[in-house]
């Protein structure tokens, strides 16, 4: 087996739903897909990472500074850049699309918490659906034609992430938790403190997890008769899915998924739905 280059080891590492999506995605276009997937880790990880602000806005100004280059050809040195330069160029992708993308993540620099569920869709929309627009520009496939399928798809996928983040987000201190929710289960995300003495979350899933399920399976029906040629791109609403029935298992508590993950389940769920040409 060949070696990995750096983006699928990042992607496989830090986005393994992304990185098992991909491996089903022809041979032409799986490496302009590790790197699409691993410039949005570097856009998503951003905040985690630095102490201040400030220096995430900095690093924010990095990539928009390389999107002329990594659009004629000319990127900076940089591990994910120069791949990632490549695949834009293959794909036709323009930089007002990889501006975008790098202007939604400027909201976690904030620190601010959405203050309900619709900001929270509307920032899914913005990042999940619009990198899964953008894997589909590298398959060769029209976004537009999939519209109402990536912003179900995305939205779904974000939230169902989301819920199974909050212990992580609790041991971190950064909690991107709609604000009224928060209020609803008692919490104060920017008291972080608070969180990881495993509080009733569920105040929170619920709502997530209702609005979750609502995402994905109209995502389901908008996809039925989807090409196999965009069926990477959307590959993980079906790990998504799996993940949310689980979570409804064990009421929606985040902690109890997580101790008890679907394992093998992944695998075979991502080999079946290729197999059978449907998300």
């Amino acid at each position: 087996m060949a070696a990995l280059s750096y983006c699928a080891r990042q992607v496989r590492d830090f986005d393994n739903d992304r990185f098992l999506a991909t491996l089903f995605a022809g041979d032409t276009v799986r490496e302009d897909l590790f790197a699409l997937y691993a410039f949005n880790l570097e856009l998503a990880k951003i905040r985690e990472t630095v102490s201040e602000p400030m220096i995430g806005r900095m690093r924010l100004q990095f990539w928009r500074d390389a999107v002329p280059g990594l659009v004629s050809g000319g990127p900076p040195s940089h591990a994910v850049a120069e791949p990632l330069s490549a695949a834009v160029r293959r794909a036709g992708i323009s930089a007002d699309q990889l501006h975008a993308l790098i202007d939604a993540r400027e909201t976690d620099m904030d620190d601010v918490p959405p203050r309900d569920l619709s900001a929270l869709e509307a920032y899914a929309e913005k990042t999940s659906s619009s990198v899964m627009a953008l894997a589909l520009r590298v398959l060769e496939e029209d976004p537009d034609r999939h519209a109402d399928l990536l912003r179900a798809a995305g939205v779904g996928t974000a939230l169902v992430g989301l819920v199974r983040a909050i212990p992580y987000q609790a041991s971190t201190g950064r909690i991107t938790l709609p604000a009224d929710l928060c209020a609803k289960a008692g919490l104060d995300p920017s008291q972080p403190h608070q969180w990881p003495t495993n509080p009733d979350v569920s105040p929170i899933t619920g709502p997530l997890l209702d609005a979750a399920e609502g995402h994905v399976r109209a995502a389901e029906e908008a996809g039925k008769g989807i090409g196999r040629g965009a069926l990477p791109a959307f590959l993980p609403l079906s790990l998504a899915s799996l993940y949310l029935k689980d979570l409804k298992k064990h009421d929606g508590d985040p902690a109890r998924h997580a101790a008890r993950p679907p394992g093998v389940k992944r695998q075979l769920t991502v080999f079946w739905r290729s197999m059978l040409g449907r998300i």
